[in-house]
């Protein structure tokens, strides 16, 4: 199974909605992204979606800043993971202040590719890091654009103070997937 499919597979197990998954799978990999019309969504579920989703952007940044990388990717790693904790807290009080629970676990899809990455080393490593943060990241852009449609004012004002920050971090995955795709 190629990674773009087992990255929609793994989106639909996650509870992604359709029509979000149709949007991140049509703009493909290295593709730059056009805002795509998504459905607004609910706090709840937009909660759920962005926390797993930095979640597994984390890990996965502190997997490939620890291991033998190229350069490229250990430097986009290791900044993706100061990111993704200063992330993490901005929805860990958003969702606290509103009295939204978050999961307790990571979703089993995302540990499965978190277990689909260790085993990689070197330039194979580099190589799918990139493709998951290429696809991580257009799925999360998706998620905070639809949360920006909402008719909650205090959901709408927090994507869209954080979708441009997506955007930066897409561009910057972009150039480290073109340094070290096949």
């Amino acid at each position: 199974m190629s990674a773009s499919r087992l990255f929609i597979v793994v989106l639909s197990l996650a509870g992604v909605p359709a029509g979000m998954i149709t949007a991140v799978s049509a703009q493909g990999q290295g593709a730059p992204t056009a805002p795509a019309p998504v459905r607004p969504i609910e706090p709840q579920e937009f909660l759920r979606l962005a926390y797993s989703s930095t979640r597994l952007q984390l890990q996965a940044a502190k997997l490939a800043a620890a291991r033998e990388t190229r350069p490229e990717v250990k430097t986009y790693a290791s900044a993706s993971v100061d990111f993704r904790q200063g992330q993490l807290q901005r929805l860990e009080a958003f969702a606290q202040a509103r009295g939204i629970p978050l999961p307790a676990m990571k979703e089993f899809e995302h540990r499965v590719i978190i277990e689909n990455l260790e085993p990689l080393d070197y330039l194979a490593l580099s190589r799918r890091y990139a493709e998951v943060q290429l696809q991580a990241l257009d799925q999360e852009l998706t998620i905070y654009r639809a949360a920006s449609q909402s008719q909650h004012q205090e959901m709408k004002a927090f994507a869209d103070q954080i979708v441009p920050e997506l955007q930066k971090q897409r561009q910057e995955a972009q150039k480290m997937y073109e340094a070290v795709r096949p």
